[in-house]
């Protein structure tokens, strides 16, 4: 029915197409082992690794992921990272004494 949302897995489905649970935390510890090595190799946006880096990883994450979650996991680790960086840098901004400046309250 839906099938056609999914990449091709080979991870349990429930039969109307949607990962189960066991599925999803497959889909789920694959993310973390490749942010993990993105992370190691201060690789900030995903699809930016140069050569093998991180290339067993990622073909795993993308096996084990439907796209779309892949799609908003990796758009999702950029903002987050933006955001604590930006964060980092008005709690600098804030222990200096200076003005605070690019962070909306």
């Amino acid at each position: 029915m839906a099938s056609w949302l999914w990449s091709s897995s080979k991870t349990a489905e429930a039969p109307s197409g949607i990962p189960d649970r066991s599925a999803r935390q497959q889909c789920w510890d694959a993310r973390d082992r490749y942010f993990g090595c993105l992370d190691k190799n201060s690789i900030v946006v995903p699809g930016q690794e140069e050569g093998k880096t991180c290339k067993a990883e990622d073909t795993d994450y993308r096996k084990l992921c439907a796209a779309s979650w892949v799609e908003y996991f990796n758009k999702r680790r950029v903002l987050q990272l933006r955001q604590d960086l930006m964060e980092a840098k008005a709690a600098e901004q804030r222990a200096s004494g200076g003005p605070i400046t690019g962070v909306k309250a």
